[in-house]
């Protein structure tokens, strides 16, 4: 029987993130003119240091960029039903999914550098990673996929997309997305959400890492969520890739026995306020 607590390899769909606002920095002050001197040599410290940082900052070798990480994103076709949420279900196929056999609708947005990215049915299957900066689930899977794509084990006929998503400008959140996907040398296409993460919101997701995969038609073929095994991602490239069909993934907490066929289970990161609560 399946169960409803939330998967460990996934994360929440919550762009409230944001860290809080408003507090004031410490400043140093002299209490009487005995004190001027020391205050003084203490502010030239600052100056001097401040200073430092900024030279290493203008000097550094750093992909940080202060372009817009989201951008409009044209939506042509009707929005994909959300992904099923009463089962743990890594992989979804027509048994489970009623999007399977639904068109996709067609994405017609931008890169960082402003170039043009479609989804869009010309005949290549594809498959659609949704990628949240944000997400340790997505930082641990983007690496994995990027490996996969290096080493050739990507077949040559199947297009991969990323969308950056759920956009927060927080530093502390693995900010901005350009610089994180630069950062693991990822080369595939990527498309900028909206400020409203529209483009995820159309395609019916409702956690990170989520991916559709589509056939050339823009017929969805599969729906997966969460961080998954190495070989499922194989294998589910090699089956789109030949037309093949796909299986089901049931991921843990239900009582499928198949442990080759469930997801990575990574630990739920602690006090993190994006996470879902398991329910009762």
């Amino acid at each position: 029987m399946a169960t409803d607590a939330k998967p460990k390899n996934r994360q929440g769909f919550n762009t409230n993130v944001n860290p809080k606002k408003g507090s004031s920095s410490p400043t140093i002050s002299a209490n009487d003119s005995s004190n001027r001197g020391f205050t003084i040599a203490i502010l030239a410290l600052v100056v001097v240091g401040l200073g430092g940082i900024a030279f290493l900052a203008s000097n550094r070798d750093s992909d940080i960029s202060d372009a817009p990480q989201t951008a409009e994103v044209a939506i042509e076709g009707a929005a994909v039903i959300e992904y099923p949420r009463e089962e743990q279900i890594a992989v979804t196929n027509a048994s489970n999914d009623a999007a399977v056999g639904q068109t996709a609708p067609t994405l017609i947005g931008t890169d960082f550098e402003g170039n043009e990215v479609r989804v869009e049915p010309d005949g290549a299957p594809k498959v659609v990673y949704f990628l949240a900066h944000h997400c340790q689930f997505c930082q641990a899977e983007v690496p994995v996929l990027q490996q996969l794509i290096d080493t050739g084990q990507k077949p040559a006929n199947v297009e991969v997309i990323a969308v950056s998503t759920s956009v927060v400008d927080a530093p502390n959140r693995n900010y901005p997305p350009e610089t994180w996907l630069k950062r693991e040398g990822w080369t595939s296409p990527v498309i900028r959400d909206d400020d409203l993460s529209r483009a995820f919101n159309s395609f019916g997701g409702i956690s990170f890492p989520y991916a559709v995969y589509l056939d050339g038609d823009n017929n969805i073929v599969a729906r997966s969520a969460g961080q998954l095994r190495e070989e499922v991602t194989l294998t589910l490239w090699q089956n789109l890739a030949t037309g093949a069909l796909i299986d089901s993934v049931i991921g843990e907490g239900d009582s499928q026995s198949d442990a080759d066929s469930e997801p990575v289970d990574t630990p739920d990161p602690a006090d993190d306020a994006t996470e879902e609560e398991p329910s009762e």
